[in-house]
């Protein structure tokens, strides 16, 4: 015949024991924080330095088409608008020419 044990053996754990897990506990929830803030705060570095060196490099880009623009403003030529002021200066002589009822 087989004899089967009836009583299960459960260790109930003592208070000293279970303050030694919750200490183990603590620590390593507390590794996992730095852990955690230490590749936050590398993330936030390296997003923070790519972010300063695109807008630099749009800076660059904008200066440069800035004066791309400028120097096609100097090549234009400079006698347009005198030609329109000269334009608008006669066509304001024929106004007045045509609205003086002693010129014939």
């Amino acid at each position: 015949m087989v004899e089967t044990q009836t009583q299960s053996e459960t260790k109930i754990p003592s208070l000293k024991d279970v303050k030694a897990a919750s200490a183990r506990v603590e620590q390593k929830a507390r590794e996992m924080y730095d852990v955690l803030v230490d590749a936050s705060v590398k993330w936030a570095g390296f997003g923070l330095g790519y972010g300063r060196t695109a807008l630099t490099t749009s800076a660059r880009a904008l200066e440069r088409a800035a004066e791309r623009l400028a120097s096609i403003e100097e090549k234009l030529p400079k006698k347009a608008p005198e030609a329109n002021a000269e334009a608008n200066a006669a066509e304001a002589d024929a106004t007045n020419a045509a609205s003086d009822p002693n010129v014939n």
